[in-house]
């Protein structure tokens, strides 16, 4: 390994959520400080938005990725020493600070600036789900939940993983095998939700490229086996204001504000869906009894509600966790929508349903009927048209990533409906 840094990969996503990178040299640095100072990180690089999913037209392609100085990180587990950077795309001639429409990591900033203005910001802390499997494809490991080794024998691989994100300032909170055989969690704990979507990404790369490092793979799908456990991506919530969790009303009770937003949440919620479950594969995984939810519903400790109220224990811990979406989203995208949803829900004064505490799986549709609880879209055709028929969402989203999003996922529906045959199918029909 060479003892300075020399280059710096310039990172940005197109609208599925993909990192993408363009490697650029900088002058010989011996530390990440030296970095940021570097005429690269000042200047960027050109990209071609026309070779990049959903980013810009082959009329219209020429786009500039301009660094974010505040997401610089020495990457870990790369042959020599190299910096990386998220970056806005930024049109060629636009102005100073001027998002790119079709730029969904600056929507997200858009977002916040204008949902959350003065001290408001919103935090998370995510739980990404995902399963170790052999290079045939297979799950690498049968262990069960909280298992350790040698029973889960991907652990130090987890233990790398972990080390890498804290190596580059990502806080750990709990690292564990999950319920399904070969399914892993590393718990990141609460920061601003720019950030965490920025670490997302981060988060993805790294679990890929230590895998690989080890001979096997990672798969985040959502329902990578068929009638086990699927892979989440828990979003817990806070919304503060200064040092102040506005979500917690005393040590035992949200406040009405987190109340609020909890309303937002669940009455945008099918619209939601095709953001936070963009894929055909999504669906398999939003079925009762696997501890996903169906039903557009909340309630205090209780895992069959869409969003959950965690044990308080103090006002400044309050948080509500938003249980459906996985990791297969866009994070810039979920975040604004979550920020749009929840904030309209605010500033309209909403307030939830009544708080479910029974398990709602075990109950009859008459009786869910009652309740006046509704159902989470069942297929991707359908969360489109919710989003569709969302203005509060789809605004939040923007003119151009709302019709190029719809476009590339219809176009992954229609696929899907007309062309796939997949394994049940054959099983079902091919002795008919």
């Amino acid at each position: 390994m060479t003892e300075m840094i020399e280059y710096i990969e310039l990172r940005f996503t197109d609208i599925l959520g993909q990192l993408k990178a363009m490697v650029v040299p900088c002058k010989p640095a011996a530390a990440i400080a030296d970095v940021a100072k570097d005429d690269a990180i000042k200047k960027g690089t050109s990209c071609d938005g026309s070779s990049v999913t959903g980013l810009a037209s082959v009329e219209a392609s020429d786009l500039r990725l301009d660094p974010d100085p505040s997401s610089l990180i020495e990457l870990p587990f790369v042959s020599q020493r190299m910096a990386a950077a998220m970056c806005f795309v930024r049109e060629k001639g636009s102005k100073k600070g001027e998002y790119f429409s079709l730029d969904t990591r600056g929507r997200l900033h858009w977002a916040f600036e204008k949902y959350l203005p003065g001290a408001l910001r919103l935090e998370a802390k995510i739980e990404p789900e995902f399963h170790l499997t052999t290079s045939e494809g297979e799950p690498f490991d049968f262990a069960g939940y909280a298992d350790t080794y040698p029973q889960s024998p991907g652990f130090d691989i987890l233990l790398q993983l972990a080390n890498a994100l804290r190596e580059i300032g990502v806080e750990i909170r709990v690292i564990h095998h999950e319920v399904g055989e070969a399914q892993q969690e590393i718990e990141l704990a609460f920061s601003d939700v720019r950030s965490v979507a920025d670490n997302i990404l981060i988060f993805k790369n790294l679990a890929r490229a230590i895998a690989q490092n080890h001979g096997i793979d990672v798969t985040f799908m959502p329902k990578p086996f068929e009638g086990s456990a699927g892979n989440g991506l828990h979003c817990h919530l806070q919304l503060w204001d200064g040092d102040k969790n506005l979500f917690g009303a005393s040590k035992d009770e949200l406040s009405d504000t987190a109340k609020s937003f909890v309303a937002g949440l669940l009455e945008h919620a099918p619209a939601i869906t095709a953001v936070a479950n963009p894929t055909v594969n999504s669906y398999k995984r939003l079925v009762p009894h696997h501890e996903a939810p169906v039903y557009i519903s909340w309630g205090h400790m209780n895992r069959t509600v869409l969003v959950r109220v965690p044990m308080l224990g103090e006002a400044n811990k309050a948080a509500v966790e938003f249980r459906s979406s996985d990791s297969m989203s866009n994070p810039y995208m979920l975040f604004t929508v979550i920020i749009a949803a929840g904030m309209d829900g605010v500033n309209r004064g909403l307030s939830p349903p009544e708080a479910r505490s029974e398990d709602i799986f075990s109950m009859s549709d008459k009786e869910r009927k009652k309740l006046g609880i509704k159902t989470l879209p069942k297929s991707l055709g359908e969360a489109l048209d919710a989003l569709e028929a969302d203005k509060v969402v789809s605004d939040a989203l923007g003119e151009d990533i709302m019709r190029t999003f719809i476009r590339v996922k219809r176009s992954e529906w229609e696929e899907y409906l007309s062309h796939a045959v997949t394994d049940w199918e054959w099983r079902k029909y091919r002795d008919a």
